[in-house]
């Protein structure tokens, strides 16, 4: 492991100016500091920060920012309730804003005080997450996960509650079943929609027309409730996997006059307790994300202190299926509801 002595030797500085820079002094020339950050970076070096230091850890959203997602939200909650039991304090950074072109992730944080990253990561932007992991920078990823020998991953495994909910559904008697899901893609959404594929296909129900991608918004959720009811053959059921899209399907069926789970079942998601803010109180695949935001920035803590592993952390907060009344027995016709309001019933 890279000493600070190295990085010292290296820049051609003293130990103590090294020491001021990782720390985010700004008693340092700013060229003297540039010198010692491309040190480090080029040695590899990540300090030991112990709990008794003060230092920052930073939530960094790789893509777009969605801090006022129900998920989000939750996890944030639990970062921070870990935060307040630690020394560390909790840093939200733009990396797109602040970061020079020439700097590496690793000198960018470094000279923000930040000591460890948790990485708010989708399909889209991993390469920035591998790019920070194969620094060596210490940093966890949370909501997304794929191969990387140096990157540890927090995340639900939804996959096996999601099969579940699906099999629930069949079991009702649905065989037009359609899939919503967010139109950013990560780790967690990929399981859900693996899920449904592979259940759907086992019983010879897969049909690619009924998947739906639309932002997690409540007004989106009520967009596709629309599209949904006016296809020529209309799903009896749909399994909805962001909260407030299918929270705002719920209430656009309500507008619809449009009777939940006698005419069409709705088989939600819930990162915290939106299934109980809809009537009638939404089945959902649940999961705890404050649970998770907590394990994240523990298990940062732990590689910011030392522990070098690098393990993929699975499971943590596992999902389940919870059963509420949103989900019913298939009717015996579907129902198509055009956009002027008329209703006509299909036969399946």
């Amino acid at each position: 492991m890279t000493t600070i002595r190295r990085v010292a030797q290296k820049a051609g500085v003293s130990i103590a100016t090294v020491s001021r820079v990782v720390n985010g002094s700004t008693a340092v020339a700013p060229e003297l500091r540039d010198r010692v950050l491309e040190a480090v970076s080029r040695c590899g070096y990540s300090p030991t920060v112990g709990r008794r230091s003060a230092a920052s850890i930073a939530l960094v959203y790789t893509g777009p920012f969605s801090v006022g997602s129900p998920y989000d939200a939750a996890c944030i909650e639990g970062i921070v309730t870990a935060m307040l039991e630690s020394d560390f304090d909790l840093k939200i950074t733009h990396l797109r804003r602040d970061k020079a072109p020439d700097e590496t992730y690793s000198q960018f944080f470094l000279r923000k005080g930040i000591r460890g990253a948790i990485l708010r990561s989708t399909y889209s932007d991993r390469d920035i997450a591998r790019k920070i992991g194969d620094e060596g920078f210490p940093a966890v990823v949370l909501g997304d996960r794929f191969e990387h020998p140096r990157l540890p991953f927090a995340y639900n495994d939804s996959r096996s509650a999601s099969a579940e909910g699906i099999e629930h559904l069949i079991s009702l008697g649905h065989r037009r079943l359609a899939f919503a899901a967010n139109n950013i893609d990560d780790g967690d959404h990929t399981d859900r929609l693996d899920a449904y594929r592979q259940t759907l296909k086992k019983h010879g129900l897969y049909d690619e027309q009924l998947e739906f991608r639309v932002p997690a918004h409540r007004l989106d959720g009520a967009q596709l409730m629309r599209k949904m009811l006016s296809l020529t053959q209309p799903p009896t059921a749909v399994f909805i996997v962001d909260p407030l899209t299918a929270a705002g399907a719920v209430n656009e069926a309500h507008k619809l006059k449009l009777r939940i789970p006698e005419e069409m079942s709705i088989l939600g998601f819930d990162d915290t307790d939106t299934r109980f803010s809809v009537a009638p109180t939404m089945t959902a695949i649940c999961q705890d994300s404050r649970e998770l935001g907590r394990l994240a920035f523990e298990l940062l803590i732990q590689r910011c202190e030392g522990v070098e592993d690098g393990r993929h952390v699975e499971g943590l907060g596992a999902a389940w299926l919870e059963i509420n009344h949103t989900t019913g027995r298939a009717p015996a016709k579907a129902v198509r509801i055009m956009p002027n309001g008329e209703r006509i019933s299909v036969d399946e």
